[in-house]
């Protein structure tokens, strides 16, 4: 890219092409913060939706009530979304202000507001303004922490988090010219400090580029060498595709992998199976830390009896196989309760529920837990009992009515029709883009 083309707005043919992958989408939702890489979002769908009358645009802003002024803020950027004719929510973070790792706690709290409110508005695809620089500085943070082949892939133009596509159209467009695209526009970014301070690596990282890049390590090169890597995880993911198929998952949503076929792969290939298979059971929004995850590998592979803890997973090695299963967690699994309507969705991301309604009986879903096993008598002899824990339970205050992958369903007719079926081996199937891949 040549030096004046740096610091021009985006064309409408770049546009069109960039944002393209949603143009058949029927409503998107755009996470605006106020930052000239967001209001340059704002503007090129606004000038896009113009043009085409397409799509339905939600705008998302987060208040995370960091700072004073963060409220007045966000008010702005509702207003400069509703002035363009876009519909706009100011997202308010609930609880006290994180005191630690603030920088990581703001972001995954946002995300999951962002994912969460533009489900619950019917859009099907998030669109985020990070751009070449983020790129680049998200390799370096990565670099820096010892990540491994996925976590140098950065992040990826398209991920799914919790069934919304996540979609980045900037990834290749350096921040020079979304500030350019924003100034043309007339609007006016919001100048957060935060992005300056060095207590936070993000921002550490940043005011290093200028000398990596006049050592020949600039944005482009450094988003290449990502993308390089993006393709090496694709392949491992392709080669993990093939040992899927090896692992057997039972109505308990308990996986098996045969440890000798296990130890015979190559490092990579082994801790992708493992992150795959901890997503997919502990539903975390976020890989394990690389070293712990290669200390898991090692015990896995040492041979004799292991059991280890991580991401929300068990992982036990009995005989010649290795059991991954749920961890009940120190915060619980989840407690819905069961509306006149019935309930009909996913408990905890391993079993899709559905039940008739509750007749004004007061259900609740929940885990059947220690005491509900033990009020049961479930057992299984070949299963621990943690297992049976973690399953899937009606209950009617402090009565367990149903437990349907154990098959007990209580005596009498105040029960609804419920049925269970166990979606690890869905989730196990497809390759996981971490949401926090996206930081």
């Amino acid at each position: 890219m040549r030096a004046a083309e740096a610091n021009q707005p985006l064309t409408d043919a770049e546009v069109e092409a960039l944002l393209d992958p949603v143009a058949g989408a029927e409503v998107i939702a755009l996470a605006v913060s106020g930052g000239a890489d967001s209001l340059a979002l704002l503007d090129v769908v606004d000038r896009w939706r113009r043009r085409s009358g397409r799509p339905e645009a939600i705008v998302l802003t987060v208040d995370h009530g960091l700072r004073p002024e963060s409220a007045g803020e966000a008010a702005d950027v509702a207003k400069t979304a509703e002035q363009r004719g876009f519909a706009a929510r100011v997202l308010t973070a609930a609880g006290p202000a994180p005191t630690s790792d603030i920088e990581a706690a703001a972001r995954d709290l946002r995300y999951r507001l962002l994912v969460r409110e533009a489900r619950e508005s019917g859009a099907s695809h998030l669109l985020l303004a990070h751009h070449r620089d983020d790129q680049a500085e998200t390799f370096l943070m990565r670099l820096q922490r010892g990540s491994g082949v996925f976590g140098l892939a950065a992040m990826r133009r398209c991920v799914t988090s919790d069934g919304m596509a996540v979609f980045r159209p900037f990834l290749d467009i350096p921040h020079t010219r979304l500030v350019a695209t924003t100034a043309a526009a007339g609007l006016v970014p919001v100048d957060d400090p935060m992005n300056r301070d060095p207590r936070f690596l993000r921002a550490r990282v940043r005011m290093d580029m200028p000398r990596l890049a006049e050592n020949g390590m600039d944005s482009k090169v450094l988003a290449d060498l990502a993308r390089r890597f993006a393709n090496a995880a694709d392949a491992i993911d392709s080669w993990v595709d093939r040992l899927i198929s090896a692992v057997s998952v039972d109505q308990l949503a308990t996986a098996r992998v045969e440890l000798v076929d296990f130890a015979a792969e190559t490092e990579e290939v082994r801790l992708r199976l493992l992150v795959r298979l901890l997503a997919a059971i502990g539903g975390e929004g976020y890989p394990p830390r690389f070293q712990r995850l290669e200390g898991l590998d090692a015990a896995l592979r040492e041979g004799g009896r292991c059991k280890r803890t991580l991401g929300g997973v068990v992982a036990e090695t009995r005989g010649k196989s290795a059991y991954f299963y749920r961890e009940s967690g120190r915060d619980g699994l989840p407690e819905i309760p069961i509306a006149d309507g019935g309930f009909s969705g996913v408990w905890d991301g391993r079993y899709r529920v559905r039940t008739g309604p509750d007749g004004g009986r007061a259900l609740t879903l929940a885990a059947l837990g220690e005491a509900g096993r033990r009020a049961i008598q479930a057992r299984i002899a070949s299963v621990p009992a943690a297992v049976l824990d973690v399953q899937p339970a009606l209950w009617r205050g402090g009565d367990v009515v149903a437990a349907p992958t154990l098959g007990f369903i209580a005596e009498g007719d105040n029960v609804p029709d419920i049925t269970v079926d166990q979606i690890v081996g869905e989730r196990l199937a497809t390759p996981s883009r971490f949401p926090r891949y996206a930081d």
